[in-house]
């Protein structure tokens, strides 16, 4: 008789407990092993080597985490530039409030009025503001007049009103050596607008007395108007001989801001000639898409990209190249922020002819652009 086996069950194998407290501290060890992972990816400075790391790993975690920091690094790389380029505009600003500082006058003259019954009173304030700078190039001039009228009225019930009027007028004048900011003094204006209406008078004289005249013929027109000539100009008896003095006006030769802005548009369109998605017409449109921006510093810096993998559609990387490397070879500093370029379709002109002006003034001192004073 063969022996009965009997099935034994095992019980199913239970993982041994961790004694009270040991599950949290587990928990609080891996979290500190991912904010570790965490500090010690904030503390990596270059966007290459997590960009490395990006593609080594697999973990979606990890990939979460690379991407956050890449992000906070380049929000931090974007708060540090956007304060370097507010302390250089502030010191910018500094030098020249400091160069327009010099001597302040302020004088105040205040006259008062009142009626014979006391019931009304006028004050009149007169201030008197000059500025000179140090060195005597720039003067300007404020005056504020300022009036006020109380009047005090009695009513039938006996109720007293008070009525209260006040005005103001201001007025400046300047006078600098600057070709950008030139104003005569009022005196200067007061002649020129006399020796005018004297002008003015003398010509309306010479035509009256030319219509009181009798007509005479075309050849005794001529004829007088040259013995005339030759009174003026000399006794020759030649009329071409007879030289007349030309006066050509002060201003004659000297820039305003709207040549020197087409200038500067002529020396960008000359610089970028030949460059293909590049056709400068205007400060604005024409720097839309960034390729502008990289044909110019392509130009002076041939080695610091490869012009031919840029394309239009890449705006964003056209701004960053181009800022960048002018930043970097020229020591240009970006006033112009990329996310604000990418997100206008038509950028401010003032702020690309301001960019510009500073790459050039750059280029200057790096001697690559010769001027006339140079």
């Amino acid at each position: 008789m063969e022996p009965e086996v009997v099935e034994q069950h095992q019980a199913p194998r239970r993982e041994p407990e961790l004694p009270n407290g040991m599950e949290k501290v587990q928990v609080r060890e891996a979290e500190r092993r991912s904010k570790l992972n965490i500090e010690e990816l904030s503390r990596i400075e270059d966007e290459d080597v997590l960009d490395k790391m990006l593609d080594r790993t697999t973990d979606f975690e990890e990939r979460r985490l690379i991407r956050n920091a890449m992000r906070e690094l380049r929000q931090r790389k974007r708060d540090q530039r956007e304060k370097e380029r507010d302390q250089r505009l502030q010191e910018a600003r500094s030098q020249s409030v400091a160069g327009r500082a010099g001597h302040t006058t302020e004088t105040t003259t205040m006259q008062s009025t009142q009626s014979a019954d006391g019931s009304a009173r006028s004050t009149v304030t007169k201030t008197e503001r000059l500025i000179q700078s140090s060195d005597g190039t720039k003067t300007s001039r404020t005056t504020t007049m300022e009036s006020s009228y109380v009047k005090r009225s009695d009513s039938k019930n006996g109720n007293s009103t008070l009525v209260q009027t006040k005005s103001s007028y201001s007025s400046s004048s300047k006078k600098t050596g600057s070709i950008f900011d030139r104003e005569d003094e009022s005196a200067s204006r007061q002649s020129s607008l006399a020796a005018l209406e004297r002008r003015q008078a003398e010509k309306k004289k010479e035509l009256m007395k030319a219509q009181s005249l009798p007509k005479t013929s075309a050849s005794q027109a001529r004829k007088a108007m040259m013995e005339k000539l030759q009174k003026e100009g000399g006794s020759s008896p030649n009329p071409t001989a007879s030289q007349t003095t030309v006066q050509r006006s002060s201003s004659f030769g000297v820039p305003n801001a709207s040549s020197i802005k087409q200038m500067l548009l002529d020396w960008c369109r000359a610089k970028t000639r030949g460059y293909e998605h590049v056709d400068i017409q205007n400060f604005s449109s024409s720097w839309s898409d960034g390729m502008a921006f990289c044909a110019l510093v392509h130009n002076f810096f041939p080695d610091a990209f490869d012009y031919s993998k840029l394309t239009p559609q890449n705006r964003r990387q056209n701004f960053e190249v181009a800022f960048s490397s002018a930043e970097k070879h020229a020591d240009c500093p970006q006033l112009l922020d990329v996310e604000d370029m990418v997100r206008m379709r038509e950028p401010d002109w003032k702020c690309v002819y301001t960019y510009i002006q500073e790459f050039y003034r750059c280029l200057v001192q790096k001697g690559l652009v010769k001027t006339k004073k140079s």
